[in-house]
This record gives C-alpha cells, sequence and structure tokens, in this order.
C-alpha cells in the first residue's frame, strides 16, 4: 500500500501546477522483483488533463483553465508547465505524444479544419501533410525516430497513417472489407496499432514496419476491439468488448490474445499502455467505482488506490501511461468530503461537476 509520510509546499512553481508531493510506499513487484516506493506529485489543479509521458518524465497534454483548450508540457524536475500555443490561425490544440528528444505530436485547428503537428523546441511548429483529398487529421504517437501514426481523412473515409522524415506520410489501410482505420501508437521499430473496420466488425490490428496489416482478434465471445499501445517488445494492450463489458488485454505474438481481467468487484477494464518491462496499467471497474490499476506478470492487477489516494482526497480513477523507468501518470477524481455524522457534504452547486486532476506516480531510489 501507499503510505503517506509529508507534505511539501513547492513555492517554486506556478499556481496551476504542483502544490503537493506525497511520499509513500507500493507493494507491487517490478520485472526486477522489487518493491518499488513512490513519490505521488499533483501535476496541476483541477481541469488541465496529462495525457502522456516520455522516458525521462516529461509529460504533455491540454489544458486552458477558463479559456480555448491548447497543448502544454510539464518539464521534468520541477514540472514546470508550459502552454505551447497553437498553429497559425488556430486557436485550439491537444499534445497526444512526446518522445524522449522532446518532440511533440498532436493535433489543432487552423481556422478551417484540425490537423496533426509536430512540435520543437528548436523550430516550433510544424503541420503534418495529410493523405490525398483528406482535409483533416490527428497525430497520436511518436517514436524515437520521429515517426509520427495517426489518423487522416476526409470524403473518401478515415485512414490510419504512419509519417517518417525519409518516406513522408504513407496510407497504412485497413483490414479486407473495411474502410475506416486509426493509428494509435507506434514503438521504435515502427511497428503500429490502432483499429481497423473489418466484415465483422472493429478489430484491433498490427501494421508491421513495411505496412502488412495484422488482424489481432478479439477475446473470446466479444465483436470489436482496438490496441492502444505497443511496447518495443512487440507487446500489444487495449480493449475487448461484447454483450459482457469491455475488457482489458494484452496480446503477444506467442499466446495471442489474453483477458487481463478487472479488479475486485468489477467486470469491465481496459489497459491504456505498457512499458518495455510489460507492465500495463489502465482503469478497472471495482466495487467501488472506476479505479487506476496496474499489471504485471508476476502480480497480475493492482489497485493503485490505497490510504494516500484517500489522504490526498481522490480516488485515482485512469491511469494513462507508464514508461520505462516505472513513472505512472494517473487521472483522479475529487471525493466529496463528508460531516461529522459520515454523510457526503454537498458544494455549494450541487450541478457543477468537479474536474479531473492529474498525478505523476515516479519510483523512488532503492534504499
Amino acid at each position: 500500500m501507499f503510505i503517506p509520510t509529508r507534505q511539501v509546499q513547492l513555492h517554486s512553481l506556478p499556481i496551476f501546477a504542483l502544490s503537493l508531493l506525497l511520499a509513500g510506499i507500493l507493494s507491487v513487484q517490478n520485472s526486477l522483483a522489487q518493491t518499488s516506493a513512490y513519490t505521488i506529485v499533483e501535476l496541476t489543479p483541477a481541469g488541465e488533463i496529462p495525457t502522456r509521458l516520455n522516458n525521462l518524465g516529461d509529460v504533455v497534454g491540454r489544458g486552458g483553465g477558463s479559456g480555448q483548450a491548447q497543448a502544454m508540457s510539464w518539464t521534468r524536475g520541477n514540472m514546470q508547465a508550459k502552454h505551447l500555443g497553437a498553429l497559425l490561425a488556430g486557436d485550439y490544440s491537444s499534445a497526444s505524444a512526446i518522445n524522449d528528444a522532446g518532440e511533440i505530436t498532436g493535433f489543432s485547428n487552423t481556422g478551417t479544419s484540425v490537423v496533426p503537428f509536430v512540435w520543437k523546441a528548436k523550430g516550433g511548429w510544424q503541420q503534418l501533410p495529410l493523405l490525398p483529398g483528406d482535409n483533416g487529421g490527428q497525430g497520436l504517437a511518436i517514436n524515437k525516430s520521429g515517426d509520427v501514426v495517426g489518423y487522416s481523412s476526409g470524403p473518401n473515409g478515415t485512414r490510419a497513417f504512419r509519417l517518417t522524415r525519409r518516406e513522408g506520410i504513407r496510407n497504412l489501410g485497413c483490414l479486407e472489407g473495411g474502410n475506416y482505420s486509426r493509428a494509435r501508437a507506434v514503438n521504435d521499430s515502427a511497428q503500429v496499432v490502432g483499429m481497423s473496420e473489418s466484415p465483422a466488425g472493429n478489430r484491433a490490428v498490427l501494421w508491421t514496419k513495411d505496412g502488412q496489416v495484422h488482424n489481432l482478434g478479439t477475446l473470446p465471445g466479444d465483436t470489436v476491439s482496438e490496441a492502444i499501445a505497443i511496447n518495443n517488445a512487440g507487446e500489444v494492450v487495449g480493449c475487448s468488448k461484447g454483450s459482457s463489458g469491455l475488457h482489458a488485454f494484452l496480446w503477444t505474438e506467442a499466446t495471442g490474445m489474453q483477458n487481463l481481467g478487472a479488479l475486485p468487484g468489477g467486470s469491465a477494464s481496459r489497459a491504456l499502455d505498457i512499458n518495455d518491462a510489460g507492465c500495463v496499467v489502465g482503469s478497472s471497474l471495482s466495487s467501488s467505482g472506476d479505479h487506476a490499476f496496474i499489471w504485471t506478470k508476476q502480480e497480475g492487477m493492482t489497485d493503485l488506490n490505497s490510504a494516500a489516494s484517500a489522504t490526498l482526497g481522490v480516488v485515482f480513477a485512469e491511469a494513462h501511461a507508464i514508461n520505462n523507468t516505472g513513472q505512472i501518470l494517473i487521472l483522479g477524481k475529487t471525493v466529496p468530503e463528508a460531516d461529522s455524522n459520515g454523510r457526503t457534504a454537498h458544494a455549494k452547486h450541487d450541478c457543477a461537476v468537479a474536474p479531473a486532476t492529474a498525478f505523476l506516480l515516479t519510483p523512488a531510489p532503492a534504499q
């Protein structure tokens, strides 16, 4: 479990960034069979939405306070937040992913459509090309070489793409009989995963470096699936859905698709990321609602909520990402306070929905 120990106010950060540092211990064995100690850092106040992180601990997402949402980054170390702006003539943007070189991809409007972009510290904004005849799209992932994947859409439909510096943009196509596809992630070997329409329904797919598309299928009894992340070992995670609900899966070439199950009291789950050690994170329904989880080959699925999250007054609802150092990016929901009789205390505006808050869990150095 997490064991809270102290709070530290970090005055060097802007008012919308970190205000709390909580040390804790998580009894989940990592790939080296060691118990990890974590610090829990609140990245921003409610309303800013981080989405992905790189292996150095830099985070990207979107936020805007009371204005139009725009792409943001949080720099490792002090987690200094920065608004990146938008493409020329645009006022909305969102960052989807960042590689270890600090290159960021996402999507921005241009006044007439939403298009994919790459942002670099040296060079700034670059609008990415679309497939011929298309007028919109999104960049959703970027690997160490700067290859970007996502989707491009127009009058002829929506297609997954991979864009490289050497080859430019490439239509990854669909499964036979399908007319729609979307790429969600790419590893450093240029393997791409996502989803494609097929005559039997939407399917999780893997595109090889040479562009061949492979149907990863569904879990037994399910009707649709989508692949969301892939690591450098070619292991794929995502979700499969049927009449019994949504199920997190892990796919490998050797074993095929494996159901990762759900937390106690829950019947649904979805996997959102996997690191090179094979640790999977996501969200699962539990006996007390949606909870963030980590899954390892040694321990199976474990709830990331604990006494520490309770001390923070939040429920860790969704683990968005995990990097190769074991840092985990989590979205949380505020827990309503209870009065002295144990009854939930209502806010002044009962209909107002509490914005989500985000946290970064960082493994502490081994003692």
